[in-house]
């Protein structure tokens, strides 16, 4: 018996860790919640005092009954104690309880002086936004001794004695909004400044606009460029006042810029950190704190995406916030992150490649090419990671294999990797060495924007296509760059409960007639229903069912020709999750056929059987060179649970497929 009594006293303790002992001297298990009552209750100080060191050897789990104790306890003596407690736990949560301990008069000088203690082991939320109010309850106090603490505290908390330094030649973020002002002033029609939040010690964060106010923005694409993430990367900064100073000036290039893009720039997004950096030369914001300026004021690396959500994120990553306000609000079309070192520092010229995520390259590799090429027109060397290792750039590890591949061991979401996740932006990383590397790679980044890139019907970004699948793909819809926009970002964000593929795909050697058909169902419930396992006689057999498709034509379509879909839905791939909203498509959406000839003659096009005319907006559109690109616009209100679209064309030649044994043996027959 005594045995079993000795385990289970045992079992008790080890699932608490504490234990108090009875009149029998048997350990029993004890709670925080008992231990607590024993602080508040005890009338014997000796108790309380036992109580309050079993307290202190607990883990930070105990935090918040300790704070709702201090909180509702009416003993003067147990609420004391207890802030003894929360001055010893070094936990971030207890912060604001330790501060209104300093404000409340009914506190005795010592447990004031226990919670200056306290605060002052809170090195990361304590901090220089932390002086101000800390001054504030200085003018409270009563006990000379409580004073000398919290002066004591504000001293260390002080920024680092000003040096001079090759970085002060720079401005401070008041010299740079006092100069974009000052350029805005003098360029009412093209600049704009507005403060787009306020950083952690309550500096504006800046976002300059320039575009031609004269000129509609319904048909602009939209670029972002942000820099200065690490306070201390002088030359991000730097590098994006020269590109607005070159986007106020005077020529064919820059005003056709102007009048087809809106160029969106952050300068300078952890002000904070560039004053602090640029004060001393130093990267330390205080005395006390070791606090990097690369990161925020609380320790929080900007440019990680994981700081832009919940509770805290707009107390200590105001800046992330102010970012994440403008992407929401323009939902750019392409963006570019700046990342530098100081003067006299070389870096290697990067123009879509981050150290921080290894995942954050563009879908469009020839972009990237376009703007290393600027680079080295301009004088600048580029460097191309994959190219220049002579190794294939992985995201992810292969073990066994580690030496093969060019991969840096992270696993970070950055803002660039953020953008194109939630809004299918072209967005790149840059590093950089020289300011004019950056107007230089900026400016054929902008020149994009006003050409029509290979496989797009309008000048613009090449974002529009979300998703292709063999002969099919499928592209925002829009006649307008402001509508794609919003139809691009619908799409992406919905693409993963789609399915679509080709059904038919056929040329006949003799007739020189193709025939081309996919199929895309826009919900998951739709897939299932409407397409199942994709053969012909599923097809044919649901299709008769769908009320908006004329069966007649599909039939006769794919009449003596095989028809399948042997594209797998996307949700079978792993994305049916808690993601897909199966909501229906609102801005429209359009389909794309890719026909393998330049030359195809369109016989006929239609859409769910129904023969389409050339539109914009509802239709089809012919693109050609490389091939026939035939796009088929489906505008809001009209977009189904599953289409059909299909277009029927002539070619001049049929493409050759196989070897000939009766005359490709001999040289003299092509």
């Amino acid at each position: 018996m005594k045995t079993c009594t000795a385990i289970v006293a045992v079992f008790g303790i080890l699932m608490v860790g504490v234990g108090l002992a009875t009149a029998d001297n048997q350990e029993k298990p004890v709670t925080v919640e008992s231990l607590i009552t024993t602080v508040v209750e005890a009338e014997d100080e000796t108790v309380r005092k036992k109580a309050v060191e079993q307290l202190l050897k607990l883990d930070n789990t105990s935090t918040p009954p300790v704070i709702d104790a201090l909180k509702t306890s009416r003993s003067m003596p147990a609420k004391e104690a207890l802030v003894y407690v929360l001055s010893h736990k070094k936990d971030e949560r207890t912060k604001k309880v330790l501060l209104e301990v300093l404000k409340d008069t009914t506190f005795s000088p010592k447990a004031k002086e226990w919670a200056v203690h306290g605060l002052s082991e809170l090195t990361r939320v304590v901090n220089r936004s932390s002086v101000e109010p800390l001054k504030r309850l200085y003018k409270l106090q009563k006990s000379e001794r409580v004073k000398t603490r919290i002066r004591e505290l504000v001293t260390e908390l002080e920024p680092l004695p000003r040096k001079d330094n090759k970085l002060a030649k720079d401005p401070s973020s008041v010299e740079i909004h006092k100069g974009l002002q000052k350029w805005a002033s003098s360029h009412p029609d093209i600049m704009d400044v507005t403060t787009r939040g306020k950083s952690v010690l309550a500096k504006p964060i800046l976002l300059v606009k320039i575009t031609d106010e004269k000129t509609s923005d319904e048909n602009k694409s939209v670029v972002l460029f942000t820099s200065t993430h690490c306070g201390n990367e002088e030359l991000g900064t730097t590098s994006l006042l020269h590109l607005t100073k070159w986007l106020l000036g005077k020529g064919e290039v820059v005003e056709n810029i102007r009048q087809n893009v809106i160029v969106l720039i952050m300068p300078c997004v952890n002000p904070d950190g560039w004053d602090a950096h640029r004060r001393t030369g130093r990267s330390y914001y205080s005395k006390r704190s070791k606090g990097y300026t690369a990161l925020n004021v609380y320790g929080i690396n900007i440019y990680d995406s994981k700081y832009l959500f919940g509770p805290a994120a707009s107390e200590e990553n105001p800046e992330g916030m102010a970012i994440l306000n403008v992407v929401e609000e323009y939902q750019p079309d392409a963006a570019a992150d700046v990342h530098s070192g100081q003067r006299g520092v070389m870096v290697a010229e990067h123009s879509g490649f981050s150290w921080s995520d290894f995942n954050a390259h563009s879908f469009q590799p020839l972009i990237v090419e376009e703007m290393c090429q600027a680079l080295e027109n301009a004088g600048f060397l580029a460097f191309r990671p994959a190219m220049d290792s002579g190794r294939i750039k992985l995201g992810s590890r292969i073990a066994g294999q580690e030496h093969d591949y060019l991969r840096i061991g992270n696993y970070k979401q950055t803002m660039t990797t953020f953008y194109y996740r939630r809004y299918h932006t072209l967005a790149y990383t840059w590093e950089t060495g020289a300011d004019l590397a950056v107007v230089a790679r900026a400016r054929r980044l902008l020149e994009i924007g006003t050409e029509t890139w290979r496989n797009e019907f309008y000048p613009g970004y090449p974002g529009n296509q979300v998703g292709r699948w063999d002969h099919v793909s499928i592209s925002a819809w829009g006649d307008t760059a402001s509508k794609r926009r919003k139809s691009r970002v619908e799409l992406w964000r919905k693409v993963n409960q789609f399915h679509y593929g080709s059904v038919v795909r056929h040329v006949s050697p003799t007739t020189r007639i193709g025939r081309l058909m996919a199929v895309c169902a826009t919900t998951t419930k739709a897939s299932e229903k409407w397409i199942g396992n994709g053969t012909k006689k599923v097809l044919l057999a649901t299709t008769v069912g769908l009320k908006h498709v004329n069966f007649s034509q599909i039939a006769e379509f794919a009449n003596g020709v095989p028809m399948a879909v042997t594209s797998p839905p996307h949700y079978s791939l792993g994305y049916k999750t808690g993601v897909v909203s199966d909501e229906p498509v609102q801005h429209g959406m359009s389909m794309r056929l890719w026909v393998q000839y330049k030359d195809a003659e369109i016989i006929e096009a239609c859409i769910d059987g129904h023969k389409v005319n050339q539109s914009e907006v509802d239709g089809y559109m012919v693109r050609r060179g490389p091939g026939t690109i035939v796009q088929f616009n489906i505008p809001p209100g009209k977009v189904r649970e599953v289409h059909f679209v299909s277009v029927a064309y002539k070619v001049g030649t049929v493409h050759k497929q196989g070897f000939d044994q009766e005359s490709d043996w001999d040289f003299k027959v092509n």
